[in-house]
């Protein structure tokens, strides 16, 4: 088999509960690791079961930017404590 490597922006919308708002900024990164051998093995199972010949051998996540805050339940007085 040939290999191929390809390179896909993807973009995800973390869902957080802390105690504020730089506890929760600091957990995003934690939950945005490559997934392990286990998950690779069960996405190549799946792959198989379907017809598909081809297997993963790998994959690699980047965190290119920081988190963004897209919506906060804090009041403002709190969001804006916590941003500064």
């Amino acid at each position: 088999m040939k290999e191929y490597v390809y390179e896909v922006k993807v973009r995800a919308v973390v869902r957080v509960r802390a105690v504020d708002e730089e506890t929760a900024r600091k957990v995003v990164p934690t939950v945005l690791g490559a997934p392990g051998t286990v998950e690779i093995g069960l996405a190549n199972q799946n792959n198989q079961a379907v017809g598909r010949v081809a297997t993963v051998t790998d994959v690699d996540f980047v965190q290119g930017k920081d988190a963004r805050l897209l919506k906060s339940d804090a009041a403002p007085s709190e969001a804006r404590a916590s941003a500064a």
